[in-house]
């Protein structure tokens, strides 16, 4: 079986360098990949983090216009 690795609010939160504030603030918008465990409890597999912050990543030829 595959093993994911969970990360907890505190544990993304500093490793996006956020408070957990805006972390929970990304879980309510769903702008973030995370899981619900016993109905309240948020958790996130850290490959799924890791291909979200790919998939965010802002490439600069796009903002200059080039």
């Amino acid at each position: 079986m595959n093993e994911k690795e969970l990360l907890t609010v505190n544990e993304v939160a500093e490793l996006l360098k956020l408070h957990k504030i805006a972390i929970y603030k990304l879980c309510y918008r769903h702008q973030i990949p995370f899981i619900v465990i016993g109905g309240r409890t948020k958790r996130f597999d850290k490959k799924e983090i890791e291909k979200w912050l790919d998939k965010n990543t802002v490439n600069d030829k796009m903002n200059t216009g080039k």
